[in-house]
């Protein structure tokens, strides 16, 4: 006996410590389902929870989820639109009612839809936090008061024709809508824009938004929605209407059965109206109310208080409501009305007007466009538009733009005529490049071109070409392939292109340092393409383990863009790892630029060599620098972006190309080996003219040019002996060969005619007086 006292004591201790005592707060219009959702919750699961549940209304819908501490309410009844300004008050559930949002939405599209407009995407941590399950559904419908209007418009024209046709009295409000508060006007302006719209996928920013905005500025000017209207919250204009000082009011459904208490009040209800342009039925616009967990609720409770909100909005529990007569609201599951026509229920709350709605919603009013920082984003538009309304300015491309701002998630499009000069500049670039490549191939066997080694002057134009192209990746809305691409050709850009450079300022360096590198072309070809490996070995490995994706960046709520993000720290270090390795290896072309510059200019490229590596780096910090600073915003990080990778380009055709070109030019064929037999045939161009005159300028350029390029071959041979054997030496199989360069016969005193080279062994005692 003593033990089953003991047993039954115990248990009593237990249940009370570990007994959880849970406040519900509902909004003030539900007060009168405080006592049936108490009795419902204990009838169905009090006898299997640790919940002692509490159910209070409060006056203020917000404050519960804004001043948590005054009110301490555990689960807090929520409109989805104060969760981005009120996060941090309330805790995400998502963990805790995972296997719930599985079962509700396995059949039923508009759970997901209500679901959505509960969550938050966490970009931080890349994930969805839930904050709430729906406990109702409330709609967006147009009341009117049937003494002062016998039907309901059912286009904005036909309330401007209502309008002219009666003189109400000052002191009446023609239309009231609620433009007092962001959060109010948000939902009007939704609802307006989509039934300016035939396209499901409409946006706050298009053709279709722009005709809602003006159709308020109309409405303001007329004042069919006069100063008074425009300063009533909700429910203010509902006691406002209930007076009959209001004719067409839209609010919320929820309001019906207060309204139904009005003395004296006749009237009834309508979808709002839309535009005389759209053929399909009007939308109405469905929000969920919610049911979260404020941050009241310590955590270690979080998953008990979680199970009660999921109790709380199971159709089981909702089910129970709706067999009490006093419950005329609209639960998450619509086969409540379809399933129930003609039933007491569908009596109470009209079934026949939900039916003529349900196909026709408007979902998802938030969560469709949400992002990062959508509170400040709401509230920022709102008071940049009221300006508009409250001004009557009128509405240009201009205010539409600005609007774009706040709600479009930037990026550069085909059609910005940024995209448009960008992509004409890198057309006629690419052209450009082509056109320099046709002329390098046909002129391949030209000595100045053979001096450069065309098989590196190819490589260098392909890398510019590559250079030119990658400008077009950064051009439309970036998808996950785009930004694992960019790396890939930026690398080859940048490999090809100015490896190519770097390594001819490598081999000019060797030769005339007499080092034993060998510098002939295969094994140039190696060095260069050791490095590019490596670089293109790097960009695997982080496209394998850490590829980046499209993702927006937030500067602040005007500006939010595109932009490709690493998903991982390890993606830094591999781009880190890029930059370390080609700064290096720009900071190493300049110390060669440097070492090569006095270096004869007949041997080598030494100085437009040098000016295309300072060009080439001066355009790549400016590019990274710019790169780092997102505040600029995307069209000018773009610009400026283009505009260093088109210039980076120009300086290495201008530098790399043109002075060979200009030769070619004033030198035509006479530079090119295959002209010069050897018998010796005539080198210079014709003088037929004795007396210092010729038939042509170019004839007479050509032949002092020519006239000075021997002479100086003469001198320079006569005291760079050594050092020109040893560059033969070490270019043995090169194309840029002294060989190959003046391979033109001379006789031993020097004279055209003869079929032996002139010996360049023969003056060591000049080389070593020009301290070379």
């Amino acid at each position: 006996m003593k033990f089953l006292i003991f047993v039954f004591l115990f248990s009593i201790l237990f249940s009370n410590v570990f007994t959880i005592s849970v406040k519900l707060c509902l909004w003030d219009i539900y007060a009168n389902y405080t006592d049936l959702i108490l009795n419902t919750y204990n009838n169905l699961y009090g006898a299997n929870s640790n919940i002692q549940l509490n159910v209070e209304s409060v006056a203020v819908n917000e404050n519960m989820v804004v001043s948590i501490t005054m009110y301490n309410c555990d689960i807090a009844m929520v409109d989805p639109i104060y969760i981005y300004e009120t996060e941090k008050n309330i805790h995400s559930i998502t963990e805790h009612i995972q296997e719930a949002i599985q079962s509700r939405t396995a059949n039923q599209e508009l759970y997901k839809d209500l679901i959505e407009d509960i969550t938050i995407k966490d970009t931080v941590n890349n994930e969805d936090k839930i904050f709430g399950l729906p406990f109702f559904l409330d709609f967006g419908v147009l009341f009117y008061n049937t003494q002062l209007a016998n039907s309901a418009p059912e286009t904005w024209d036909d309330l401007n024709k209502i309008s002219e046709s009666n003189h109400y009295d000052m002191t009446i409000t023609q239309y009231a809508g609620q433009f007092t508060d962001y959060k109010e006007y948000y939902y009007n302006f939704v609802e307006a824009v989509a039934n300016f719209s035939e396209d499901e996928n409409y946006t706050l920013f298009g053709d279709a938004s722009k005709e809602a905005i003006e159709n308020f500025l109309k409405l303001f000017e007329k004042d069919i929605i006069n100063e008074k209207a425009w300063n009533q919250s909700a429910a203010l204009m509902k006691t406002n209407f209930c007076s009959g000082k209001v004719i067409f009011m839209r609010n919320w459904l929820t309001y019906k059965n207060d309204l139904s208490l009005c003395e004296g009040l006749n009237f009834s209800v309508a979808p709002i109206p839309k535009s005389k342009s759209k053929n399909s039925p009007t939308g109405t616009l469905l929000r969920g109310i919610y049911l979260t967990m404020t941050k009241i609720t310590s955590k270690e409770n979080v998953p008990q208080v979680a199970k009660a909100i999921v109790d709380l909005t199971s159709k089981e529990f909702l089910d129970a409501l709706i067999s009490y007569p006093i419950f005329s609201d609209v639960t998450p599951y619509l086969e409540s009305i379809t399933d129930n026509i003609g039933s007491e229920y569908c009596n109470r709350i009209d079934c026949n007007f939900y039916s003529s709605i349900i196909n026709n919603l408007i979902t998802k009013p938030i969560g469709r466009f949400a992002k990062d920082n959508y509170g400040a984003i709401m509230k920022d538009s709102y008071e940049y538009i009221k300006g508009y309304y409250k001004s009557k300015k009128e509405i240009t491309g201009k205010t539409m733009d600005d609007i774009s701002d706040y709600f479009d998630d930037k990026y550069i499009k085909w059609t910005d005529i940024s995209a448009i000069i960008i992509s004409a500049i890198t057309g006629l670039g690419i052209l450009v490049t082509l056109v320099v490549f046709v002329i390098v191939i046909k002129n391949r066997t030209a000595l100045v071109i053979r001096r450069s080694s065309p098989l590196f002057l190819y490589i260098m134009l392909v890398g510019i070409l590559i250079s030119f192209g990658s400008i077009y990746t950064y051009i439309g809305k970036p998808t996950s392939l785009i930004c694992n691409i960019r790396p890939l050709i930026l690398v080859l850009a940048f490999g090809l292109a100015f490896l190519a450079l770097f390594i001819k300022t490598f081999r000019i360096k060797v030769i005339f340092d007499k080092s034993d590198i060998k510098v002939q072309d295969k094994y140039l070809l190696i060095y260069s393409g050791s490095i590019l490996l490596v670089e293109l070995i790097i960009v695997g490995l982080w496209t394998f383990l850490s590829k980046m994706e499209p993702d927006i960046i937030k500067i602040n709520s005007k500006m939010h863009y595109y932009a490709c993000k690493n998903t991982s720290k390890l993606g830094f270090y591999f781009q880190l790892a890029l930059i370390v390795i080609n700064a290096i290896i720009l900071l190493y072309g300049c110390y060669l630029a440097v070492k090569v510059k006095d270096v004869y200019s007949d041997y080598n490229e030494s100085k437009v060599i040098g000016l295309s590596i300072y060009g080439i780096m001066i355009c790549m910090i400016i590019q990274l620098i710019i790169s780092a600073c997102d505040n600029l915003g995307i069209s000018v990080i773009f610009i400026i972006q283009s505009l260093m990778i088109i210039l980076s380009s120009v300086i290495l055709l201008t530098f790399m190309f043109i002075p060979k070109f200009w030769k070619l030019h004033m030198t035509g064929s006479s530079l090119n080996p295959s002209s010069h037999g050897k018998s010796g045939s005539q080198k210079y161009p014709t003088n037929n003219n004795q007396n210092n005159s010729y038939s042509t300028k170019s004839d007479k350029n050509g032949y002092i040019n020519m006239q000075n390029y021997d002479n100086d071959y003469l001198y320079n041979n006569e005291n760079m002996g050594q050092r020109n054997n040893y560059y033969n030496s070490k270019m043995n199989g090169s194309s840029e060969s002294l060989d190959n360069y003046y391979n033109i016969p001379f006789n031993n005193n020097l004279q055209y005619g003869s079929g032996n080279s002139y010996n360049y062994k023969n003056n060591l005692d000049s080389y070593n007086n020009f301290n070379y």
